[in-house]
This record gives structure tokens, sequence and C-alpha cells, in this order.
């Protein structure tokens, strides 16, 4: 009797535990499944959301985006390849010209190591006189200290003293440049911030000339496209956005450098969010003095 008992007791105890694990598991099943709700009902409306921003500010402009650097007549704005003007500063470009400023292009490179030098050089002037930038206003270097790589640091000195003096002789009031990251970690890229930025520490530029940067992003960011509307709204001071009909420009403008029409550089502008957003930050002498301290 005993033995029965007991067998009807553990029976009763394993009933119970399954019991317990199924309704257990159905809890986080029916929670699961409400998460997963909620969350592309979130993702749903942030797409409409970015989608009707970008409307609201670029066709029925009713929001103003864009929030302009004042006070830039004579803008200088350095770059490390022919092609960087396209995949990187197109909003930026594009906002200068149709303010009428006085815009100057400074390529520190053409890939002459590559035997790539006189095609580049054409190709840049294509693709900048797509963009509205002058060929009188286009300044190509080929140094054999500086050339087109993925390794090698060009000197911030010798950098520095050529950048120093294309903004001493336009009288450059606004210069323009990648920030410490280079958007893309690029070693060139970030050579000529940090060449810059010794130019800033050493209070070698003109008073009147203020240095902006562009701002480099995570990698979830830098290909949002529209996405990134809302962040860079909130997080970013100086910003420019181009309209659909600016963004087909830009690519036409990057479809001048044949040599350098890959597949990833398509995707790349299909999907960057630099080709419809450029944000900036103004160059700040006590960043500048902590970002060299942590590289040294």
């Amino acid at each position: 009797m005993s033995q029965v008992s007991s067998w009807h007791t553990h029976n009763s105890e394993n009933i119970f535990a399954g019991s317990f694990w199924n309704e257990f598991l159905l809890s986080i099943r029916a929670y699961t499944e409400d998460a997963v709700e909620h969350l592309l009902f979130g993702v749903a409306a942030y797409l409409v959301i970015c989608f009707l921003l970008y409307l609201l500010t670029t066709k029925w402009n009713v929001i103003d985006f864009t929030r302009d650097i004042k006070n830039s007549e004579r803008v200088l704005i350095v770059i490390a390849h022919p092609d960087d003007e396209c995949m990187f500063f197109g909003p930026t470009i594009q906002n200068f010209v149709k303010k009428k400023c006085v815009l100057y292009l400074m390529c520190m490179s053409t890939g002459k190591n590559y035997g790539m030098d006189k095609v580049r050089k054409k190709e840049l002037y294509e693709a900048c006189k797509l963009l509205g930038i002058e060929e009188g206003c286009i300044m190509i270097y080929n140094h054999t200290l500086m050339p087109d790589s993925l390794s090698d640091k060009w000197p911030a000195e010798l950098l520095g003293q050529l950048i120093l003096h294309q903004v001493e002789m336009y009288d450059i009031d606004t210069l323009i440049t990648f920030d410490k990251h280079g958007v893309s970690r690029h070693i060139n890229h970030c050579s000529i911030y940090y060449a810059i930025a010794h130019l800033s520490i050493e209070r070698c530029l003109p008073n009147s000339c203020r240095v902006f940067v562009l701002e480099s992003v995570n990698l979830l960011r830098k290909y949002w496209l529209l996405l990134d509307i809302p962040l860079s709204f909130l997080l970013s001071r100086y910003r420019f956005i181009s309209t659909r009909k600016d963004r087909a420009q830009i690519r036409s403008a990057m479809q001048k450098h044949k040599s350098q029409i890959v597949w990833y550089r398509k995707l790349y502008l299909m999907a960057s969010r630099y080709t419809i957003i450029n944000t900036l930050q103004q160059m700040d002498i006590t960043d500048i003095e902590l970002d060299l301290e942590i590289d040294d």
C-alpha cells in the first residue's frame, strides 16, 4: 500500500513539474512573440519617421536640417585621394557651391605610385566640374613622400607646410578635412587631420581661419542612409543634407572616376550616409591636445 502511495506521489510530482515547464515555455514564447511584434512595429515606425523627415527637410522645406557654418566665404577642403570629394564630402561641397562661396579643393595624392596619376587627375577635374568646383580652384599634389598607400603615414610637417601655404595664399577662412578617424580609418586620411592638428597646436594658422572636420561614425550608422537623419540632427552641430537631385549629382560625379568604380564602391554609393548626410565639428585645441597625448 505504501509503495502504491509512493508511486502516486512521485507521479503527481512529475505531472506537476511537466505542467510547470510547459507553462513556463508557453509564457516565454508569448513574451518573445510580443517583444518581436513590438520591435517590428518600432522599426517600421522609425523607417517611416526617417523617410518623412527626409521629405520634410529636402522636398517640402518644413524642417531646416542644415546647420550651416556662418561667415564662410573662402573655403578649402583638403582630401587625400581623387574620389574622396564624392565618397565623403559631397553634401558639404554642394552646400558651399549653392552659397556661392569661393571653394578650393586640395588633393594630396593621385596614385602616381600605381602609375595612375594622369588618369586620376583627369577624373578628378571632371568630377569636380560636375560638383561645381572650378578647375582653377583645384590643387593636386604628387609628392614622393606622400604615396597613395594603406600603410604609409604621411609626414605631418611637410603636409602641414603645403596646406598652410594654400591657406595663406588664398586667404582661406574655413578649412575642412577628415577627423582623426578619417571616416574609413585610412592612414592617408588620418595623416591630414594630424598635420592640421599640429598647425593648430602651434598656432600657425591665421586667426581668421577656422578648422572643421568631417565626423566619422560607427559602421552601423555609416550604412544607415536616411536612418541616420534623427541621430545626426540631435548629435551634430554642423550638418548638411543632400536632396535626391543632389545625391544623383554626387553619384554622377563619382562615375567620372572610372578607374575606381569597382563592386564595393558601387555598394558604398548605394548605402553610405556620406552621400546624403555630412556632419562636421569645429576643431578644438583642447581635444587636439588630448588626441595627440593619447596617440603618443
